[in-house]
């Protein structure tokens, strides 16, 4: 890997201050190939870039919906490997799972104006 050559990456405790998830969290989904180290410093510190910052919002944003973290993981590789048919099918499930979420979603707030009718509340 190429020694720093550019300013605007960043280290991990920067990164993790960033996203808001962990030094652990952030290095295990390295190891999981779902981001890239851009470079090292001299010291061996991890650098990332921009795409690290804006793929672990997206998979913190899909974390925090419920999505398994398996369905983002087929995804991002899928999408990685430029496989465009299982990129697709992931895109897919991804809809669905949002679309599965806001009919639940419906429900509830259905359920919720029922019990404010039944029991009042104070």
């Amino acid at each position: 890997m190429p020694t720093l050559n550019n300013n605007s990456l960043i280290r991990l405790s920067t990164l993790a201050e960033k996203t808001g998830l962990s030094v652990h969290c952030i290095r295990n989904y390295v190891d999981q190939g779902l981001i890239k180290v851009s470079d090292r410093t001299k010291g061996g510190l991890l650098l990332f870039d921009e795409i690290a910052i804006q793929r672990l919002r997206f998979i913190k944003t899909a974390r925090g919906a419920g999505v398994p973290l398996a369905k983002i993981v087929c995804f991002l590789i899928a999408s990685d490997k430029g496989d465009n048919e299982k990129t697709c099918t992931g895109l897919a499930e991804l809809n669905e799972y949002i679309e599965d979420m806001r009919s639940k979603v419906s429900e509830f707030e259905q359920s919720l104006i029922t019990f404010e009718k039944v029991i009042p509340i104070p």
